[in-house]
């Protein structure tokens, strides 16, 4: 049988050109050129292009350096603003230890599933909840099971910079009842007098959300500047809500933690993905989070593991341009009782390194950087290893550092990945030694992720790094 390709009287000669080609180098044996097939098949395949295509979920995340976050100071220096986030990236560490402690020995991830963010350090998103949508800006934790956000009547409340959300003035609010699916992954659970189902969420640090479990539709300004509605998503709607710092930037925690029916990911389509670009420039606004479907998963994969409600990941190995460091492979293994292993991170602006395989990595820099870098003393306590320039100048030709994951993915940091500016003449290694004796536990942070789409799938359970300009995924 001949394959018959064509070109309708009205296209080009170039397209009827293209065609042909095509044909002849799929079938070169039986290609006929026939005016009606090819006329039909660039019919089908013009359809196809002006077709429309189904919403993505595509959200923008605004980081704590953006000129849209609440919290924006124009006037902060680069020394204020190294300061912030090296604090944030230690307090942020600390919390994830103390919460994987206390799990450990209480053995049930449902008791403590909430991360604080002091300093604003966490990625925040632009959405809205209820019938009419009142407009909230939540930050996102991979580590915390659900979306809640502060609700009318406040007992307790903290101070926000959005507008209130009053359940009784919407047409869409439902009261989850007791036994719900799910009830059982929610922290603080219980059911009331009233047959309706209640939560209480417990910071480490003292700061706690606590109110009704309910049913409502949620409306998500999207990266292209349209609007996505969703109905029937349970969320918590915060009645009593103390927090500790003075942070009023957000007003409730969207959570993309692994929990089922209850966490945004999994009630959303059991996929999101992030995109990540330079967090240093306030004017960047191409950052964003995909949920559901319209995920990016693409790239190099490597398997996902779940541990005390967060992402976890196989880190093999680490190179300095084209040399492997002998690191001790259990050096980022988790032990049999919980110990160790490598965590992926929302929320945290470094990276922490287990102190077997950070000597190394320190150690190989220190000996790239002999004779070209001018070493300088730290001038605060976490600063670590630190030099005289600037990044961007003086790091020209430095060999990128890639961390290498189960199954062939790799995550390759450049120059500005791996160090940050911490004054008009000195950089510091944005990755820290984890100094962890009783739990040995590394977090890559977002900036080792930066130019990078990470994209998470529950189903298949793998992560993906796709090395990314993120504007290119904007519609």
């Amino acid at each position: 049988m001949s394959t018959i390709f064509s070109c309708s009287a009205s296209s080009s000669l170039e397209t009827f050109v293209l065609v042909r080609r095509f044909c002849r180098r799929c079938y070169p044996f039986n290609c006929k050129v026939s005016q009606h097939y090819v006329s039909l098949i660039i019919t089908i395949i013009s359809s196809m292009m002006t077709m429309k295509r189904p919403s993505r979920l595509a959200t923008r995340l605004i980081h704590r350096n953006s000129n849209l976050h609440p919290l924006y100071d124009p006037n902060e220096t680069v020394e204020d603003r190294s300061k912030r986030e090296e604090t944030s990236s230690i307090e942020r560490f600390a919390y994830l230890e103390s919460k994987i402690k206390e799990l450990k020995s209480v053995g049930n991830v449902a008791r403590s599933n909430l991360s604080p963010f002091n300093r604003g350090s966490g990625f925040l998103v632009n959405l809205s909840i209820g019938s009419p949508p009142v407009a909230q800006l939540v930050v996102i934790d991979t580590g915390s099971s659900l979306l809640w956000v502060q609700c009318l009547p406040c007992i307790n409340c903290f101070r926000q910079s959005s507008s209130w959300f009053d359940p009784l003035k919407s047409s869409s609010f439902k009261i989850l009842g007791c036994g719900f699916p799910g009830y059982n992954y929610v922290s603080g659970y219980k059911c009331n007098g009233y047959n309706q189902a209640e939560y209480k969420l417990r910071y480490l640090g003292g700061d706690t959300s606590q109110g009704l479990l309910a049913k409502e539709s949620l409306l998500f300004e999207t990266s292209d500047e349209g609007k996505i509605r969703k109905t029937n998503l349970t969320f918590g709607c915060g009645h009593m809500n103390f927090k500790t710092n003075m942070d009023d930037s957000y007003n409730g925690v969207f959570g993309l933690g692994a929990y089922p029916y209850i966490t945004m990911a999994t009630q959303l389509g059991n996929k999101f993905s992030y995109c990540i670009g330079d967090i240093n420039d306030p004017l960047y606004t191409h950052n964003q989070l995909v949920l559901g479907e319209g995920a990016y998963v693409e790239g190099d994969s490597t398997p996902l593991e779940i541990h005390f409600g967060h992402y976890y990941v196989n880190l093999e190995g680490i190179s300095v341009g084209t040399k492997r460091l002998n690191i001790d492979p259990k050096a980022f293994q988790m032990t049999w009782d919980g110990r160790g292993g490598v965590l992926i991170d929302s929320g945290m602006t470094y990276t922490k390194l287990a102190n077997g395989g950070f000597e190394l990595l320190y150690d190989e820099i220190l000996d790239l950087a002999n004779g070209l870098l001018e070493r300088i003393p730290t001038r605060r306590q976490f600063e670590g290893l630190c030099f005289k320039g600037v990044v961007s100048r003086d790091l020209i030709g430095l060999p990128p550092v890639t961390f290498h994951f189960a199954g062939g993915a790799d995550l390759v940091l450049e120059s500005g990945s791996l160090f940050r500016q911490h004054g008009g003449d000195r950089f510091c290694l944005a990755i820290l030694p984890s100094n962890s004796e009783m739990l040995n536990l590394s977090v890559i942070g977002i900036l080792a992720q930066q130019n990078y789409n990470v994209a998470f799938d529950l189903e298949q359970m793998k992560v993906f790094f796709s090395r990314i300009d993120c504007q290119l995924l904007d519609d």
